[in-house]
């Protein structure tokens, strides 16, 4: 396999996980849901601002495909599925939101060296008592190759990560009707956002007519 295949088959495996089985309200009737309010998204501790990179990428999904999303205030957004009367509330909690950092790392490598010695046993002939005797000649060599020592940085680069936990409500009788929670890694933040996101607007699409 070649390094090309390596790092498709590393991205497909290690960057997606979900998503999972919903829990739904199997008796809930989908088919007659008109509206759906996205409420305001409460940040990561991790980092402010969060919730509306969540928030927008959710409207922005929803809009993308098409259905009409309008902004009732600054916490609220109404998008319209049908002409149906029951109302859902959409909520979503930040389980997880970590943007890509470089890390650098110090090595030190110590190479001690070594001592190499080499034996060559050659034989000898006297030809004055026509070769009846034989003598052995034995040499060596040895080498020595001094240690060296190597320092410095290596620089490795974690990637980004996504989770979600998403609920939806029905408005009249206040029954969780739906739940179901996405994770997504990815090496740039947005990126990640958006492919979190979409995978979830996807499944919730899957729900209404």
């Amino acid at each position: 396999m070649n390094k090309k295949n390596s790092i498709i088959l590393f991205l497909l495996f290690s960057c997606w996980s979900g998503p999972g089985d919903p829990a739904i309200l199997s008796k809930y009737d989908f088919d007659n849901v008109g509206r759906l309010y996205v409420k305001n998204i409460r940040d990561h501790s991790n980092m402010l601002g969060s919730g509306s990179m969540i928030l927008n990428s959710v409207t922005h999904n929803f809009l993308k495909y098409g259905y009409p999303v309008n902004e009732i205030n600054d916490d609220l957004f109404e998008v319209q599925i049908s002409n149906g009367a029951l109302s859902l509330e959409l909520s979503c909690i930040i389980t997880e939101f970590t943007d890509s950092e470089m890390i650098v790392i110090p090595f030190r490598h110590e190479d001690r060296g070594y001592t190499k010695t080499t034996v060559q046993q050659t034989a000898e002939m006297d030809d004055e008592k026509e070769k009846s005797q034989s003598s052995q000649l034995q040499t060596s060599t040895t080498t020595t190759h001094a240690g060296k020592v190597r320092e410095g940085n290596k620089v490795e680069y974690t990637q980004s990560r996504v989770g979600l936990m998403l609920k939806m409500i029905d408005q009249q009788s206040g029954n969780m009707v739906w739940s179901n929670s996405y994770w997504y890694s990815g090496l740039e933040l947005q990126r990640t956002i958006d492919l979190c996101i979409k995978n979830s607007v996807v499944q919730i699409r899957k729900l209404f007519p």
